[in-house]
């Protein structure tokens, strides 16, 4: 019994001590509603995901892809023009117009990446074609195509170490038949009217010139 009223004692304690603990925070209310740390952040505004609509529905369905080059830097530029007003436009990747951005562009492929809000679409240079993608199909077809730059780059790279490690050719003629062959070949483009090569007529070549009425004598 005597055990059981001590315990009993020292929980009561501990309850009146927990409440004696707990701040009032009445007296603080004023400094609370003045607020001196701001106002709280605004709660984060869910995102709506990419859409992706067919092309008569996509927002470049009014949208032709008039001129594809690049500038100086290596930087691509498009042009395009907009059917409803025959509004046309320039556009370098990452800049907009009326809301119409260009992604990205391929001078290969010949098309232009456009995005408008949460959509995305792909606009042809020959036929105008439209098709919306989403944003990781677009990734995608980057990554793609650079994968196959960097195998074109790299095959163009080795061909061009296998000719420069190939002994070069032999000439078909050589002394005294590539002298002839010249010679001939002079006797030709004078008969022809057209301009000489740098090598001298001998007396033989300039007296069958003569004549032949193409020299005069």
């Amino acid at each position: 019994m005597r055990i059981a009223l001590s315990i009993l004692f020292v929980a009561l304690m501990a309850a009146s001590v927990g409440w004696a603990s707990i701040p009032d925070f009445d007296r603080y209310r004023v400094i609370i509603d003045r607020k001196p740390f701001g106002d709280p952040p605004p709660e984060p505004t869910p995102q709506q995901p990419p859409r992706v609509t067919s092309p008569e529905e996509s927002f470049a369905r009014t949208l032709r892809l008039s001129a594809l080059y690049e500038v100086q830097g290596g930087d691509l530029r498009v042009g395009l023009v907009d059917s409803r007003n025959n509004d046309s436009f320039f556009l370098r990747v990452g800049e907009s117009h009326e809301g119409i951005e260009l992604v990205s562009a391929s001078f290969e492929d010949e098309e232009a990446v456009l995005r408008h809000g949460s959509e995305m679409a792909i606009i042809k240079l020959q036929d105008g074609a439209i098709e919306p993608i989403s944003p990781e199909q677009h990734e995608e077809r980057r990554q793609q195509r650079r994968t196959s730059y960097e195998e074109r780059r790299r095959a163009r790279q080795e061909a061009l170490e296998r000719r420069r490690a190939e002994p070069p050719p032999e000439p078909r003629l050589t002394g005294d038949e590539l002298e002839q062959h010249l010679k001939d070949y002079q006797m030709e483009v004078i008969r022809q009217g057209l301009p000489p090569l740098p090598i001298p007529l001998t007396e033989d070549m300039d007296r069958q010139l003569v004549e032949e009425g193409i020299l005069p004598p």
